[in-house]
Parts: structure tokens; C-alpha cells; sequence
């Protein structure tokens, strides 16, 4: 049954439109007014270029892993489930050197992108209205920006938005932190996103604001790996609670607060964690947490694997 289900998911990818790719010449709002609002963010309302090639994305077939028969006992993994769960929607694959849509539903799939202001730029703006995007096997370096905004993958034009992340990697390179300002930058940008699934994913060197700035109600992660440095890591906008699993969180704090977890609001926020490390040590530092209203949030450090209790998405134990 399994191996039939995997057939029909191939087939559906196979027959996907081409990407949609859009040049950005003019201006670019935030388009959630619903979203909760960081204060120190600007609109991002200005113009940009994007001083890139023209997309050589495609459409294609990656196939999926072979975990085996059923009873071998063998995971197939998130990334099988986001190819899966996402077969029938519109498949970007290939290399993007330009600031990329990605129209609701979509799985971006065995893609780079680099050399943009925002890599990947989810929207809703056509039906169906489905508002999932998955990203599986997708690297992005080298952004660049002609203002104070970026970052690899941004949510405010799609809000109410899930999004699942399997085997990806952003080095966005941005410059170092000076102020929301100057280099307001980001790794991902969850501007009115309703959650985030993540497995195997590492942002490093992203220098500027936030490895992760995110606004989600839901963010779950497993073997999230954080390298490098920036004034913030995880940006927490919701109070959870919120998973990291398996983990390796550091920010060497040179650039910025220098903070690993960074709260909205500390009063009433929850982050449950198993086996994950915080600069290398099992349970994190007081100075690595930052908290912009309250104090002391509840740092949970769970005694069993949550992938086994029911407690995380399901993706996590495909």
C-alpha cells in the first residue's frame, strides 16, 4: 500500500507548472496587517533590483528515498512525507538567482537560491487557497539587499501560512548587525505564518538580525542547527509552546545581544527541549535568553523523545 501511495506522488510531481518567477522591479509592502508588528522593524515598502541572472529554475522529477518494505523499520523521513503530503502541488526545482514567488500550495524541491533580496517570497494570490509550502533539499547563500530587509524565505505575503522545511541549509552571508535600520536581515522572515515544521535544518553565518525570526503560533524543530553569529537566534513572537528536538542552537556573539532565544513577551512562553545542546551545553544560559516584555519563560527540558508521545506533527515519524 505504502509503495503505491509513493507512485502516485512521483506521478503528481512529474505533471507541475513551471515556477513563477517575478523580477521585483517596483515596490514591495508587507502585505499581513494582521501580523503582530516587531518594533523595531520597518514597513518594507522600498524598491529593490535585484542585481541577479534570470531564473534557471525547472520543473522535475527528484524521486523519492527507498526506505525499504514497511516492516523493515527503516524512517522514510520528514522530507519523503513534505514530497508526499505536497504531490499535487506546483513544484519549484532548479537553481534560482533572483528573488523567487512561490505561489500557495507549492514544494520547492532539490533548489538553490542566492543573490536576492528575499530567495524565496511565499504568496496566496491564487486558488486554490491552500496556503502549505514545503522546501526539501534546498540550499541558499549570498543574499544581497539594496535596503535594510531580507531574508532566504518570507511568509508576509501568504498569511495563515504552514510551512515544512526538510534538508535545508541558508548562509545568507548578510552584513553584521548595526541596527533595525541598517541591517534588519533575517535567515527566514515568518511574518503572519500560523507554523513551522522543520527537520535537518541549519542556518549559519546569517550575521545580521535573526536566524529565525518567527511569529508562528506552532514552530517545531528537529535537528535545527544554528552556526555562527547575529543579534539574535530564535525570535519568539508567540507564547507556544514551542519544540526543539535533537538540536544544536550557537550564536558565538559576536555581532549584536548575542542572544540564542529572544521572547515577545518571557511571561507565559513555553520552548519544550530534548537532547539539544545551547552553546554546547545541555541546558541554556540565562545570558543567551532575551526577553523584550516579562522575564523568565519556561524552559522545559523533557525527559522522553515528544516524536514518540504524539506530541509533535507527524511528519517527524514518517
Amino acid at each position: 500500500m505504502r509503495s503505491l501511495t509513493l507512485f502516485v506522488a512521483l506521478s503528481l510531481i512529474a505533471c507541475e507548472e513551471p515556477p513563477d518567477v517575478e523580477d521585483d522591479a517596483g515596490s514591495h509592502a508587507e502585505l499581513d496587517a494582521g501580523r503582530i508588528e516587531d518594533a523595531g522593524r520597518l514597513q518594507d515598502a522600498s524598491g529593490e533590483v535585484d542585481a541577479a541572472l534570470d531564473d534557471a529554475g525547472s520543473v522535475t522529477d527528484a524521486g523519492l528515498p527507498d526506505a525499504g518494505p514497511p516492516d523493515a523499520g527503516v524512517r522514510y523521513g520528514a522530507g519523503a512525507w513534505i514530497r508526499m503530503h505536497l504531490a499535487d502541488a506546483r513544484a519549484y526545482t532548479g537553481a534560482y538567482e533572483r528573488r523567487t514567488r512561490v505561489e500557495t500550495p507549492a514544494l520547492v524541491h532539490d533548489a538553490t537560491g542566492c543573490c536576492a533580496k528575499y530567495a524565496f517570497d511565499v504568496r496566496e494570490t491564487e486558488a486554490p487557497d491552500r496556503r502549505e509550502v514545503g522546501f526539501v533539499d534546498v540550499s541558499v547563500r549570498d543574499l544581497v539587499s539594496g535596503d535594510a530587509w531580507g531574508g532566504a524565505i518570507q511568509s508576509s505575503g501568504a498569511s495563515g501560512l504552514t510551512l515544512y522545511l526538510a534538508n535545508v541549509v541558508i548562509d545568507p552571508g548578510w552584513p553584521t548587525w548595526r541596527s533595525y535600520s541598517e541591517t534588519n536581515y533575517d535567515g527566514i522572515v515568518l511574518d503572519g505564518a500560523a507554523a513551522i515544521y522543520a527537520e535537518d535544518l541549519t542556518i549559519r553565518n546569517w550575521n545580521a538580525d535573526g536566524a529565525i525570526d518567527d511569529k508562528a503560533p506552532v514552530s517545531q524543530f528537529v535537528r535545527l542547527t544554528l552556526e555562527g553569529s547575529g543579534h539574535r537566534g530564535l525570535r519568539l513572537w508567540r507564547p507556544g509552546p514551542h519544540y526543539i528536538v535533537e538540536s544544536s542552537l550557537e550564536n558565538d556573539g559576536m555581532h549584536g545581544e548575542g542572544s540564542l532565544l529572544w521572547f515577545r513577551n518571557c511571561d507565559g512562553a513555553e520552548v519544550r527541549v530534548y537532547d539539544t545542546t545551547f552553546n554546547g551545553e545541555a541546558t541554556i544560559a540565562p545570558s543567551l535568553i532575551s526577553c523584550d516584555e516579562g522575564r523568565d519563560p519556561n524552559i522545559v527540558y523533557l525527559e522522553s523523545d515528544p516524536r514518540e508521545t504524539g506530541e509533535m506533527h507527524e511528519m517527524f515519524s514518517y
